[in-house]
């Protein structure tokens, strides 16, 4: 079945991950996705990272500096329903793309930036990536429990960029169903800034200005929150139990032989527990280590108590080769022309009566620039002309790399 972006046709001229990543998005939901890079390739096109945003797109190198290569996309556009990238402010008004520029061809056109830090104030000429989101809004602190005494922690996950991208995905479907009511294209844009903020929406200011009380913070050793709230080591790996009410707390100490914790009036409530820690889970700690992560789970699976062995992906192995996750659609493959037999996450969205997008591998660098040139009607004569001027690139047929050298 088709998606249900089936017809709309998407411009992606981002690079790095924020940029990138949403326009994959839309192509899943069943876009059409032209992707525009330099003659040179995209900034991470050497990096694992752009594996993980290209799928499903077509590729098209333009060297934007030029002018000509600057009416190719303005051309586009013409036809084109969303142009998605995450240029520093100034650069698309460079390389004569910005929304002025695009919205006097198509007036109805969904125009979508993705800043670091946003469209206005002093910071909004400034690029930048994810770490520097987290740090600025105090995730790393936080991740990193200093109150206990530790250093800050860099969180690997890109979690700024992915939040960023999915904040665009949804205000670029807000946009476009705001035309098919109205008529009207719009500008639109969203952060990493912006993104990363989703990840601290439990902070919050009472009525008089003052903070809100905290929940329990992270303990030292970055295993969670609260007695039964948080990682155990086992006598073989880890698990993590999320018992949140005082019926599951009862039945986690009952199965571990520690019946007693649980009839503690001082242990009723979720805070209580957490401010008992400092006697508490060591007695926990041993109890765990009487049994394998893989026994815990089946003994509180069945006194129902949340918990889920903390999975070792060996770098997405177990994850993405999983049987489950197969059957429910999680995961998708393909293949590479450089790289082979490809998989990776699959439709996080399913729909009833809408399928997805065309998975197809990332594309190689200019890999549809003559394809796409055609079908939106310019001669063969003229992308051949194009391509001997250096203005759009081509990889040639049986290319060894995915790159110019």
């Amino acid at each position: 079945m088709p998606g249900p972006l089936e017809g709309v046709l998407v411009l992606d001229l981002g690079q790095f991950l924020a940029g990138p990543y949403a326009p994959m998005i839309l192509s899943d939901l069943g876009a059409e996705v032209i992707k525009i890079e330099p003659t040179r390739g995209d900034s991470m096109r050497y990096g694992a990272p752009f594996i993980g945003c290209q799928r499903g797109k077509q590729d098209l190198a333009l060297d934007l500096k030029r002018p000509e290569a600057q009416e190719i996309v303005l051309r586009l556009a013409e036809r084109a329903d969303v142009l998605h990238h995450n240029m520093t402010k100034g650069t698309a008004t460079r390389l004569g793309v910005d929304y002025d520029q695009v919205t006097a061809r198509n007036p109805e056109i969904v125009y979508c930036n993705t800043y670091a830090y946003g469209y206005e104030g002093p910071m909004s000429i400034s690029g930048g990536i994810d770490p520097l989101y987290q740090a600025v809004l105090g995730l790393e602190y936080e991740a990193g429990a200093v109150d206990q005494g530790n250093p800050p922690m860099y969180l690997r996950f890109g979690m700024a960029d992915t939040a960023n991208a999915f904040a665009s995905v949804l205000g670029v479907l807000s946009a476009l169903y705001h035309r098919k009511v109205t008529g009207e294209g719009q500008d639109v844009w969203t952060s990493l800034l912006n993104g990363g903020a989703m990840f601290v929406s439990e902070v919050a200011l009472l009525g008089d200005g003052t903070p809100a009380p905290r929940r329990p913070s992270m303990d030292k050793e970055l295993t969670g929150l609260s007695p039964c709230y948080r990682l155990y080591r086992t006598q073989e790996g880890w698990i993590q139990v999320a018992a949140t009410n005082l019926a599951e707390w009862q039945a986690l100490c009952t199965t571990v032989g520690r019946p007693e914790l649980g009839a503690d009036p001082a242990l009723a409530t979720f805070d209580g527990r957490a401010a008992a820690r400092a006697t508490v889970d060591p007695v926990l700690e041993e109890a765990f280590m009487a049994r394998t992560a893989q026994v815990w789970q089946q003994l509180l699976d069945g006194a129902r108590v949340p918990a889920e062995v903390a999975v070792d992906t060996r770098g997405g192995e177990t994850v993405l080769h999983d049987a489950d996750n197969r059957a429910l659609g999680m995961t998708a493959s393909y293949d590479h022309p450089m790289m082979g037999h490809m998989t990776q996450f699959g439709n996080l969205i399913d729909f009833s009566d809408s399928g997805a997008g065309t998975y197809g591998p990332p594309p190689l660098l200019g890999q549809h620039s003559r394809s796409v040139l055609t079908r939106f009607g310019w001669s063969d004569a003229e992308v051949d002309d194009l391509i001997a001027q250096g203005i759009v690139y081509q990889a040639a047929e049986g290319t060894p790399y995915p790159w110019p050298i």
